[in-house]
């Protein structure tokens, strides 16, 4: 019986311990501007699957840890490779020349 109490005991004991430890940011914001007028991009993860367009003009999405590719469709076709922290991260895209 008594060893039954002292593992009760542990319960509170270890919530408590893991409710100290520091939360693992799953997803952040990730915003800039995407340049020249008229421009189009869309935004892939890792595996190539499609998780944000955007136009031109400033931006701002909310994208998992990991990496990205930002495709220009138009007036350019180009890419650019950026990460998405847990942090906001400023990542601007330039379509143009």
């Amino acid at each position: 019986m008594h060893a039954v109490i002292a593992r009760l005991a542990l319960i509170p004991a270890t919530a408590v311990a893991f409710a100290c430890l520091p939360c693992v940011a799953l997803a952040d914001v990730v915003t800039g501007t995407v340049a020249p007028q008229g421009a189009k991009v869309v935004i892939v993860d890792a595996s190539g699957a499609t998780v944000g367009q955007l136009k031109s003009g400033p931006y701002q999405l909310q994208l998992p840890v990991g990496k990205y590719k930002a495709k220009c469709e138009a007036p350019t076709a180009r890419e650019q490779d950026f990460l998405s922290l847990s942090e906001p991260v400023t990542v601007n895209i330039d379509c143009g020349q």
